[in-house]
């Protein structure tokens, strides 16, 4: 709660020192004067600073002590310039669009990264390995918005023809016709390729570190010298301590990729949460920018909370600390 709390301040806090006047952006070029008198009085713009700051940490917060419940949805409020649509509705529309994209690259990293992390592993310091680790490397070095940008000029620009790949689209495309939406799967691929190919990197490395090191432990070796076969081995031996790294490092990239998923959503023309807040950042609208940033912000307190719980599980020697 406290870091949400200071999310929020931040935020804020940013927004209000920025110089500009959101009330004359939802105006336009008009100036009448009692039209921005009554829309700041509208969205509460003509209050002091501090007054705006706790009615806006009330309307956010999930307790409502004001409204005879202990517990209750927070209010992101109204969009300044989307008039009538709710901040609630708008990241609820786009959200799932987001969190599909990151899932898949990241599901998309953990099977890549961790198929040929722990392939090289057990061929350490021969040609593949060193050449599968420099390659790790370029890919962790890449900006997002250049992979993005790389990826659709030769998949779908380039090889478009054979590859059917859109250049633009999100999940769902509209009939210009009838107005039916129809899933297009396919638009994916892109962009999740994109957003994939840095933690597949990460992965890849820790991996092959991880199963290095705890190959030479002394329960391993009791292992080995037990009869059981390799597969069994890493299956049931190396994997489960060698994760712990990698699910540190993939439910921080998972938060990372949801903010980080701005540029390909631009790029891509993909419809979530990250052209959402690009377009609110661009146009002021604090209410849709403060509601997408805590988003983020709670899924990656909850991510970092869990990770602790997936470590006593998975390792038996942080149990044992533990109990």
């Amino acid at each position: 709660m406290l870091t949400l709390w200071g999310v929020a301040t931040l935020v804020f806090l940013l927004f209000t020192l920025v110089p500009g006047d959101p009330a004359q952006m939802m105006l336009g070029k008009r100036d009448d004067p009692q039209a921005l008198a009554a829309v700041r009085a509208k969205y509460g713009l003509d209050q002091p600073t501090g007054v705006q700051y706790v009615r806006y940490l009330k309307r956010i917060s999930p307790i409502g002590f004001d409204e005879g419940t202990l517990f209750k949805v927070p209010d992101f409020g109204e969009s300044y310039q989307r008039q009538g649509q709710r901040v609630t509705a708008l990241i609820g529309q786009t959200f799932p669009n987001t969190a599909l994209l990151a899932f898949s690259a990241i599901l998309f990293a953990l099977l890549v990264g961790g198929f040929l992390g722990a392939f090289v592993a057990y061929r350490s310091g021969t040609g593949l390995d060193r050449f599968l680790v420099a390659f790790s490397s370029i890919g962790m070095s890449l900006p997002s918005f250049f992979t993005a940008v790389l990826f659709a000029w030769v998949f779908a620009f380039l090889l478009g023809p054979w590859t059917g790949l859109n250049l633009t689209g999100s999940l769902y495309a509209v009939d210009d016709y009838t107005g039916e939406r129809y899933l297009q799967l396919k638009n994916l691929i892109l962009p999740a390729l994109t957003l994939g190919v840095r933690p597949i990197g990460v992965v890849l490395q820790l991996m092959r570190n991880s199963v290095i090191e705890i190959g030479k432990k002394d329960f391993v070796r009791t292992a080995r010298a037990k009869g059981l076969p390799e597969f069994k081995v890493f299956w049931k031996h190396i994997l489960p301590v060698a994760s712990n790294p990698i699910i540190t490092t993939i439910s921080g990239w998972f938060a990372s990729l949801l903010a980080g998923a701005v540029f390909v959503e631009i790029i891509f023309g993909w419809n979530g949460m990250g052209k959402l807040l690009v377009e609110a950042l661009n146009t002021r609208d604090l209410p849709i920018t403060m509601g997408c940033v805590l988003v983020i912000s709670a899924i990656f307190v909850v991510l970092t909370t869990l990770v602790d719980v997936l470590y006593a599980v998975l390792d038996p020697r942080i149990r044992a600390e533990l109990f």
